[in-house]
């Protein structure tokens, strides 16, 4: 083993960045899968193996594939595909992992409270880091703490100032109203109040939510759950247009991730930094020689630069390179190849000509956001013994779960399976579906459905997907087996399933019980919730003379709306919002006692 330190500037693979590696082989069963993650000695230091980095290791090879892109060639995964052996993708692009870091820090930043220091430089206790030196001191008008050094004396606020809200009172009807589905122009109408003063207090909404949030979401870490299972999916959202001589919208990408059992959201991560300025951000790239940078090494390797966005919309397959239809092999090619034409695999974000970058902040590469989403559900979970997680069907998540998961899922701790629902099925069509599988469990078991019990329907089920895995489906270009999921119900009536780990070492009654379950529902709930109940999410409408260019009715012309408006409606979703039970999923969860009000959030801390 030897350190990292002291390594060239630009080493052929990308080094770990904070004990992060993502790169790799992506086969779980290689002998390679583990050879670049990076390892913690008994001191705690994190080390590598810097044997597998070096050219002639017989590990891998790196080549470059594109425009400032290069992928990494699994050497042991490429001669068992020669022998005939079968095996997943034995390449695949290579990512910064100090972009991975960044968005991981951007979106896990509010678990992470910083503690207050003198804003002195020159006191004592900054310069010997004194422990205990700031103290409380009484709280300013508008209801920030006030703090006071114990060494110099000097007192301070622990937040920046801010303008005190003149209408503390109506916050709490503003929340309401918001995940009520109620525009905003409508909010400021019935409050009285300007559109500017919501605005506002959206913002501080999202800080209340935020804390909230994060002073129970932070005891998850230390939480030891002795088995978790996870729903992630996908939602793409729109921004409006804000030039009428260029009618493109921006397409956000927002990832989140629900407890299958208890129905709780732990994140919603967007796409979309608005706290960075993209003018400076294109004037240092260009400064710096960023386009002339490999990507993988770029400064700004996480962002979506002009130039480079630019040149994707220039390279985009034509329609007819594209398969045409509804079926699973169709999904997967489609997914795929505009991947491969732009040597951009793993990215899982798909523009075309109608989409522009947003007029303020940055859009992050999706993979990195993933990515990140991923690291920061590991971080919350890192003393839970075992994980099972059900994505939807995306080449790009499943890297992420990989990369984040890698030590867990080679030790038989983790396992992931990809799921592809039918979708865009009418009532009609779910209720014969839905018929159809309760005659069949009926035949099967010999016994009329009314008669069975739970355990009854299990079995049936489970003797189904062994028979199947017997015979799993195959698609071109695809490493995974696919199998027809034999349960049915009115929010996934029809649904294909795929293990991306080796579940094979598993009991055959093991691996049929983790099929049956696969389900996307817990999520697909939240976003059916937020779409019905925001007026950001809703989904859009369009007229005959619009020419595929699509005006969003309510959705945000900021995409910071969508990160604020996200988080609040999940926070109301997880501890105020009651399911038919009567319990929240943060109940279920545990994080909470009983359904909270709205004023504990709003005013959590007495902040007004």
């Amino acid at each position: 083993m030897g350190s990292i330190s002291g390594q060239q500037q630009h080493p052929r693979i990308p080094l770990p960045v904070a004990g992060i590696q993502v790169n790799g082989c992506r086969n779980p069963t290689c002998e390679s899968f583990l050879a670049l993650t990076p390892v913690k000695n008994s001191d705690g230091a994190v080390e590598v193996s810097l044997g597998a980095y070096e050219k002639g290791s017989g590990l891998f090879q790196v080549s470059g594939t594109g425009k400032g892109t290069s992928s990494i060639f699994c050497l042991k995964c490429r001669e068992k595909k020669r022998d005939g052996l079968e095996v997943g993708a034995i390449s695949t692009s290579l990512k910064s992992n100090q972009a991975v870091v960044e968005e991981l820090n951007r979106i896990s930043r509010h678990l992470d409270p910083k503690m207050p220091s003198c804003p002195n430089a020159d006191c004592d206790s900054n310069i010997g880091n004194v422990a205990g030196s700031v103290k409380r001191n009484g709280r300013t008008a508008s209801g920030n703490q006030r703090l006071k050094c114990g060494v110099c004396g000097k007192g301070f606020t622990s937040r920046p100032k801010t303008r005190k809200h003149s209408k503390p009172h109506i916050d709490i009807q503003i929340l309401k109203l918001l995940v009520s589905k109620v525009p905003i122009r409508r909010i400021a109408f019935l409050c009285d109040i300007s559109t500017k003063t919501v605005y506002d207090k959206i913002r501080f909404l999202y800080r209340q939510c935020q804390e909230f949030s994060a002073g129970r979401e932070r005891d998850l870490e230390n939480r030891a759950f002795r088995r978790m299972y996870f729903c992630t999916d996908r939602q793409v959202v729109v921004s409006n247009w804000t030039k009428r001589e260029d009618k493109r919208n921006c397409d956000i990408y927002g990832i989140a991730t629900a407890c299958k059992d208890t129905g709780y959201v732990f994140a919603f991560n967007f796409n979309f930094d608005g706290s960075v300025d993209a003018e400076e951000i294109e004037k240092d790239a260009e400064a710096i020689g960023e386009y002339e940078t490999p990507r993988h090494h770029r400064k700004y390797a996480r962002v979506w630069l002009r130039q480079e966005f630019n040149e994707y919309l220039k390279g985009l397959p034509s329609k007819q390179d594209l398969p045409v239809g509804g079926s699973l092999k169709d999904e997967v090619q489609i997914r795929t190849l505009a991947d491969q034409k732009l040597n951009l695999s793993d990215s899982s974000e798909h523009f075309d000509r109608t989409n522009i970058l947003p007029p303020k902040g940055v859009l992050i590469h999706n993979e990195y956001t993933m990515m990140a989403h991923f690291f920061l559900l590991k971080r919350l979970f890192q003393s839970t013994e075992k994980t099972r997680f059900f994505m939807d069907l995306d080449s790009g998540m499943k890297a992420a779960y990989l990369s984040a998961f890698r030590e867990m899922v080679a030790e038989g701790n983790s396992d992931g399976f990809l799921i592809r629902a039918a979708k865009n099925k009418t009532v009609d069509e779910k209720e014969k579906i839905v018929a159809r599988f309760r005659k069949m469990v009926s035949v099967m078991s010999g016994v009329p459905l009314r008669s069975l019990t739970y355990q009854d329907i299990v079995d049936v089920s489970n003797n189904i997907i062994l028979e199947r895995l017997q015979k799993p489906i195959r698609i071109p270009k695809s490493p995974e087996k696919w199998i027809e999921h034999p349960g049915a119900s009115m929010a996934e009536p029809e649904k294909m399933v795929a293990a991306i780990t080796d579940v094979e070492r598993l009991d055959r009654e093991h691996q049929a019980n983790l099929y049956r379950i696969a389900t996307l529902a817990p999520v697909d709930r939240f976003f059916m919730k937020i779409r019905r109940f925001s007026t950001y999410f809703e989904r859009p409408f369009t007229s005959g003379t619009s020419k595929g260019r699509t005006w969003y009715g309510y959705s945000a012309y900021d995409p910071t709306m969508y990160t604020m408006i996200g988080e609040i409606f999940r926070v109301y979703y997880n501890y105020c919002s009651e399911k038919k039970t009567g319990q929240t999923p943060a109940m279920r969860l545990g994080l909470a006692r009983g359904p909270v009000e709205v004023k504990k959030i709003v005013y959590l801390n007495n902040r007004r």
